[in-house]
């Protein structure tokens, strides 16, 4: 593939998630491509996937240094956590990562997801979607710790981002794409609201996810007489599956 035409393919799959609701209300995303027979990725310079173009790829290592175009300071924080996964799984062409409604809804709740869903198995993740534990953007933890959870689910090709959103990957962007679709439609649900506790966190953190826009913020600190348990209430389509929902959220 020429450049042009990995640029263009990078543009389309973006594009792609945005239409079928696979991202947040801001859609905010970054995506990458590998340069076939390289070590250099083109990533997504800017932090939306609205109006993207060819020029706003930039051309990097996967040590994150800067070989061709211009990348905003966002997203430079966010090259390692692209190249580690073309590091830990050679064979992947191409890298994803939004914040994805439903799928963030889980990271959020610090739950990994199960292959419960038919479409994960096609899609070759048989060992569901794993947890990476939070770290803050772009340090060094954070990547240790996708690293981690790649190595301990061996069949999959996304990772729950803790408190963040998802990451997925694939042989191309429009693989990378279908990924993070299949993960968003593992459960039919419309609608998520309540609160969660959060490990080391003194407040609640109160979660809304409505169709493909989802919100958080800490509203309150938790009442010393009040058992730190969260309440999430769930709204799907009819033959929801409640129970692989509960087991989801519940580990």
């Amino acid at each position: 593939m020429k450049y042009s035409e990995l640029r263009q393919a990078v543009i389309d799959s973006a594009n792609f998630l945005v239409r079928i609701g696979a991202v947040s209300m801001s859609h905010h995303g970054n995506f990458s491509v590998r340069v076939p027979g390289t070590d250099t990725i083109l990533l997504t310079a800017t932090s939306s996937f609205d109006n993207l173009k060819p020029e706003n790829l930039a051309l990097l290592d996967l040590d994150g240094k800067l070989v061709e175009g211009e990348i905003n300071p966002s997203n430079a924080e966010i090259v390692h956590m692209h190249a580690i996964v073309y590091k830990e799984r050679p064979e992947t062409g191409a890298v994803v990562h939004t914040h994805s409604t439903y799928a963030t809804s889980f990271a959020l709740a610090s739950r990994s997801l199960g292959c419960s869903y038919e479409a994960l198995v096609r899609q070759d993740m048989t060992d569901g979607i794993p947890l990476a534990k939070y770290g803050p953007r772009g340090s060094g933890e954070s990547v240790t710790n996708i690293a981690s959870a790649l190595a301990g689910a061996k069949n999959t090709k996304a990772v729950l981002l803790e408190n963040h959103g998802v990451l997925a990957f694939g042989s191309d962007p429009a693989a990378a794409a279908r990924r993070i679709a299949s993960v968003a439609e593992a459960h039919n649900v419309l609608r998520m609201k309540g609160f969660l506790a959060v490990s080391g966190k003194p407040m609640r953190l109160l979660v809304q996810a409505v169709g493909p826009r989802v919100s958080h913020y800490y509203d309150k600190p938790w009442r010393a007489s009040q058992p730190r348990r969260g309440s999430l209430v769930v709204i799907g389509l009819k033959g929801l599956d409640r129970a692989a929902v509960a087991k989801s959220l519940t580990g």
